[in-house]
């Protein structure tokens, strides 16, 4: 079995055993059966229960849009929001930022689905914005094959001339041809146009280790098409690092609410039990 069908098995056993829903979804209609996505009137159960009170509410009261998959129970927004809302609701930017390796840092703002404009609209999953004036965007993945490829049309190429080219000036090593790698590594590249060579700006991309093919896309993009000055400012983190380090902090740290504590046993066991 790949990683996708590991992870979605196991995710249609906690649909039933943890949430209690038993109905399978069916599919736009048709006959085949989706056990791990939850009927949409339901997605709220998408938020984990120690937070999902509040994660609703703050959802709403911030305008932030759910994507249409988010009863999906392995939607990557979801990991996203149940990963990083609790470190908001508690105050815990500290813990976060020990656990991000950015220690000394303090967090001024922060963003889910941040929109950068400059002409092509490209979104981050949640965002920082810290008081000594750097700039960290947040690329969360699960179960995707890819970080996304763009189509080859007449119209794309209009939006690269007259956008992308701009933004990744510099940015390509000169062995790359650009727009071809642009078009491999559509989403990717867009992103990583964001970091910068100083430091003041980083773009994190977090997925799970055992997803082999986001960890060779990511490689490749980064040994064969980003120049080296950039790659400073361009990370990868897996969330079993994530969660194996925010354990250590959360034992040895007495302040921390039980609730918190119970709060990442869960999302451990709902995401990555394998």
């Amino acid at each position: 079995m790949t990683y996708e069908q590991l992870v979605k098995a196991h995710l249609s056993n906690y649909k039933v055993k943890k949430l209690a829903v038993t109905r399978p979804k069916k599919w736009r209609g048709g006959e085949m059966d989706y056990h791990y996505i939850l009927p949409a009137n339901r997605r709220e159960l998408n938020f984990l229960s120690p937070y999902r009170t509040e994660t609703g509410k703050f959802i709403e009261a911030e305008g932030i849009q759910l994507h249409p998959s988010f009863h999906y129970l392995n939607s990557s927004q979801a990991v996203c929001v149940n990963f990083f809302y609790p470190f908001i609701a508690e105050g815990q930017w500290p813990l976060l930022l020990k656990v991000l390796g950015m220690e000394g840092e303090e967090v001024e703002s922060f963003q889910f689905e941040k929109m950068m404009g400059e002409g092509e609209q490209t979104t981050f999953d949640f965002y920082l914005k810290l008081k000594s004036g750097r700039d960290i965007f947040f690329e969360v993945k699960y179960t995707e094959n890819s970080f996304g490829h763009a189509p080859d049309e007449d119209q794309y190429e209009k939006q690269y001339q007259k956008v992308h080219q701009k933004i990744l000036a510099g940015e390509i090593q000169p062995s790359a041809e650009e727009y071809t790698a642009l078009l491999k590594n559509h989403q990717m590249l867009q992103q990583i146009a964001y970091g910068k060579p100083d430091g003041n700006r980083i773009v994190v991309f977090i997925c799970p280790e055992n997803n082999k093919s986001l960890q060779l896309e990511y490689r490749q993009v980064m040994d064969h098409v980003v120049v080296p000055e950039l790659q400073g400012s361009i990370r990868m983190v897996t969330w079993e690092n994530l969660l194996k380090d925010l354990k250590i902090h959360l034992k040895s740290n007495l302040q921390v609410p039980g609730k918190l504590v119970h709060h990442y046993r869960e999302f451990e066991d709902k995401y990555f039990p394998i």
